[in-house]
């Protein structure tokens, strides 16, 4: 399954982690030399003098000590007792924990909540950007259908949610080449986020990963190193993802515009939603860069560049 964060209303980081993470062990042993390669490489695409940035302050950990401290933060008491069944049958059946790098991104707080809200238009941007065939659904109000392209499909539902706190629920399968029936899987995902600055934010995600089946978990546990190291690059290429779109809205809000006309398999408003968070950030950051210049804030000084792109190499340079 894939993983995204979820805040308000909806969601958008844990939704490309955990459904990726849940088919690794397979992934892992079947093609050992793409291990480098992440779900939405937005490493390989962001110019390195562009601005984007997403720093890892503390990186991944998966020790006991991690994981139990982890489980109690868990915000158990604020969900219904079905809920509860199901965070309990994961927590009495973990066959893997990782607690995420704590990454800080730089980015405007207004397109980070805005992508946690509408994950379906960050995947969907991705698709039109040629950089990623990742397809997310919208099953329900709480509720997502994912599928990596690769053989990974699976359910993504809200538990609980607060200002700062998400919990969701990813299940689901893996249908690897030569295996006579599917990978089962469920993880718990439980994401917390602060905004520390004007432009920037820093997450971090935990992630409790249970395997029905004992011949899968000994797999799994036997390639953990390297499906943790997956796992992370995911996380850190979804930061960078929101640190893109953030400063590309800073920036070079007409390529917003356009991209955002070619987004498919969302809601129509979602266009002029995205077009209106634009205007708004760069409104704001073009204000904030005249005062700094001690120079009158006009609505001449603040006329968008003509540009169509905000940092991005070419599609058809993108490692696939």
């Amino acid at each position: 399954m894939q993983c995204f964060i979820l805040r308000g209303q909806t969601w958008s980081v844990p939704i490309v982690v955990a459904c990726a993470w849940l088919g690794l062990p397979a992934i892992v042993l079947a093609q050992p030399d793409n291990l480098d390669q992440s779900v939405i490489p937005f490493t390989e695409i962001a110019s390195k003098d562009s601005g984007i940035g997403a720093k890892i302050q503390k990186p991944g950990d998966s020790s006991r000590r991690q994981r139990l401290a982890a489980a109690k933060e868990l915000p158990v008491t604020g969900v219904s007792a079905a809920a509860q069944g199901q965070i309990q049958d994961v927590l009495n059946n973990i066959s893997l924990f990782r607690r995420l790098p704590t990454v800080s991104m730089v980015t405007d707080q207004r397109p980070y909540e805005y992508f946690l809200q509408h994950p379906d238009v960050a995947v969907s941007l991705w698709r039109a950007m040629e950089i990623s065939q990742v397809q997310l659904s919208q099953a329900g109000p709480t509720s997502y259908r994912t599928d990596t392209r690769d053989g990974t499909v699976g359910t993504v539902e809200l538990l609980y949610r607060n200002q700062e706190s998400v919990l969701i629920l990813c299940q689901g399968q893996l249908h690897a080449p030569g295996m006579p029936r599917p990978i089962q899987a469920k993880a718990l995902i439980h994401l917390q986020y602060r905004v520390t600055g004007p432009t920037e934010v820093v997450h971090y995600c935990d992630m409790f990963v249970s395997f029905p089946s004992a011949a899968v978990e000994a797999i799994a546990k036997l390639v953990s190193p390297m499906s943790f190291r997956v796992a992370d690059k995911n996380f850190e290429e979804i930061s960078l993802f929101v640190s893109l779109m953030s400063n590309a809205m800073m920036k070079q809000p007409g390529w917003v515009e356009q991209i955002a006309l070619q987004m498919e398999g969302v809601a129509a408003e979602r266009g002029n939603e995205l077009r209106s968070i634009t205007a708004s950030v760069y409104v704001d950051s073009e204000r904030r860069r005249l005062q700094s210049q001690g120079r009158p804030v006009s609505l001449e000084a603040m006329r968008p560049p003509v540009a169509d792109n905000p940092g991005v190499v070419p599609a058809s340079r993108v490692v696939r």
